[in-house]
């Protein structure tokens, strides 16, 4: 990882984390991810909303595709295996939670370099994170610090 990279990651997490804690958009935002209802009724327009999301979200992939090219090279299936890993720590830590997939991505990325270097090799590290999926949706599929939603009927 370069010093470039660093340098432009680095405002990145902090401008998205100033806009969703500090500005009226980004408590809007929160809210409307929370209880869409709840957020129509204090005037919160939630389409605007979530088409606000869409655009943050895409903004961040294109920001994220360009920190990661130079290293990855550029071909049609650059961001698959990036994609598998994130899906793989999404899950492992829990879907909702964003501590749970930061710490589920360490216990991807450990268990991925642990176990390709010293049982299955280098060339398929690849199917340790599909074994991670496979493994933690048999178990415990809200993941680490997910949260069970019981609904009555």
């Amino acid at each position: 990882m370069s010093w470039a990279q660093s340098a432009l990651r680095s405002p990145c997490w902090c401008c998205s984390y100033v806009f969703f804690r500090f500005t009226p958009l980004g408590l809007a935002m929160r809210a409307s991810a929370q209880n869409q209802v709840s957020s129509r009724l204090v005037g919160i327009r939630v389409g605007w909303m979530l088409a606000l999301g869409w655009g943050l979200a895409a903004a961040v992939g294109a920001v994220a595709g360009m920190l990661v090219a130079p290293i990855i090279y550029l071909e049609p299936n650059m961001m698959s295996g990036v994609l598998l890993y994130a899906f793989a720590a999404a899950l492992v830590g829990g879907i909702d939670s964003p501590f749970g997939a930061v710490l589920g991505g360490f216990i991807v990325g450990v268990l991925e370099n642990l176990i390709g270097a010293y049982v299955i090799g280098t060339e398929l590290k690849l199917t340790v994170a599909l074994m991670l999926i496979v493994c933690v949706l048999l178990v415990k599929p809200t993941g680490l610090f997910g949260k069970v939603f019981v609904t009555r009927v």
